[in-house]
């Protein structure tokens, strides 16, 4: 109660349901490899999973939120008289839908991913299907508040969702989509005197996004996702760290402990690009025993990985081939040295923006929280201004 208002309690008994439902209907279905015997690193529809994962989060948002506003309207208006902090409202649902939302991701995230056998990502995917739930939750409350009837947001629902999937970029690529949905792109064309003049198709990357697909949240959240599970799984993770460490120390490596430092981290390096072990456990006690020594805790001992042999590879483990593909071919794109600066591509490590450079999950996630937030600013403003008119 918020100042005399009772807001109705959310239905969820068959809600819940639905989230692991859809994790082993997609998992299954997409559980393929171009081998015989499935297997993550060759597994052929990682990409649409994680996807279709993001597509879940942002339809259980939706369908959760769009009519609770509508179910609540007949409280707001009996108390309309009473000042209603509407601050404390919002609030209270959004955290009502979004810990609800939280755990229909986490029964997805743990289906799904057991089945695809997509290991050391459970809290990474949970945060990003998350963000994305909540920016559904989020839109479904701004749908209730301007319709009067649950039917009518329920049809809208649709309306709001399937633009996320055509333009999220994966179901259709960009490079695929009517250029002119760029309005940068046709603007620049329509007064270019040589608009297809090869100094112009070197400038241009086929990767950048569509202006109008720039305020999809999919966009966001499925580009976060690929490179997350291209960048921060456990190898690759430790890997690039090494690399990094390497780069680093290498041109000041001028006393003993930090040529012994240098030594050991080329040391983990080649362990870690060729690492073996007799099954995926083994391979996950490797990979911490690491760990101390990228940080500089302890030196390299090779002993400890003399029984670092066997049919299972890190690679085979963590290193999912269709998805190291799109990160490979965005970062071509954004390095190509026929470019003076580098474009912003989908998939792309680095985002610039007003002369600054960004990390792609610090933008990504930056993105979706800002527009998640303006959301509910615009549902304050929108609940305010109808308590306003029927005061009046």
């Amino acid at each position: 109660m918020y100042q005399g208002l009772e807001v109705s309690a959310p239905r969820f008994p068959l809600a819940i349901f639905e989230a692991p439902v859809l994790a082993a209907l997609i998992s299954f279905v997409l559980r393929y490899a171009e081998n015989s015997e499935y297997n993550f690193a060759s597994a052929f529809h990682i990409p649409t999973y994680l996807f279709l994962a993001l597509v879940v989060a942002m339809f259980l948002g939706l369908t959760n939120s769009c009519d609770d506003i509508i179910r609540d309207r007949p409280v707001l208006q009996r108390e309309r008289n009473i000042k209603v902090r509407l601050s404390y409202y919002v609030i209270s649902k959004t955290i009502t839908l979004g810990v609800f939302a939280l755990v229909q991701c986490v029964l997805f995230v743990l289906i799904g991913n057991f089945v695809l056998q997509i290991r050391g990502m459970f809290w990474i995917d949970l945060a990003i299907m998350f963000l994305t739930a909540m920016s559904g939750v989020a839109l479904g409350l701004v749908i209730s508040s301007l319709v009067a009837d649950p039917k009518t947001a329920a049809n809208i629902v649709p309306l709001v969702l399937i633009p996320q999937i055509i333009m999220g970029g994966a179901l259709i690529k960009y490079e695929d989509m009517n250029r002119n949905l760029d309005l940068v792109y046709s603007f620049s064309h329509w007064f270019s005197e040589h608009p297809d003049s090869e100094k112009t198709r070197k400038t241009e990357s086929k990767l950048q996004v569509p202006l109008v697909c720039q305020f999809i949240a999919m966009r966001w959240s499925y580009e976060e996702v690929i490179v997350a599970q291209a960048k921060l799984n456990p190898l690759t993770k430790r890997q690039d760290r090494a690399h990094d460490e390497i780069q680093e120390l290498a041109p000041k490596a001028n006393t003993p402990q930090q040529r012994a430092h240098l030594n050991d981290l080329k040391d983990v390096l080649a362990l870690l690009s060729g690492l073996e072990g007799q099954s995926a456990h083994a391979i996950d006690r490797y990979l911490r025993l690491v760990d101390p020594v990228i940080a500089g805790k302890q030196r390299f001992d090779r002993s400890l990985f003399k029984n670092a042999k066997g049919p299972v590879t890190a690679d085979q483990l963590y290193v999912n081939q269709k998805v190291a593909d799109l990160i490979s071919r965005a970062e071509m794109e954004q390095n190509d040295y026929r470019r003076g600066t580098k474009p912003n591509v989908f998939f792309g490590l680095e985002k610039r923006y007003f002369g600054m450079k960004f990390g792609v999950f610090t933008f990504d996630t930056a993105v979706l929280v800002v527009s998640m937030v303006g959301l509910l600013v615009m549902l304050h403003w929108i609940l305010r201004k109808q308590l306003e008119v029927r005061r009046s």
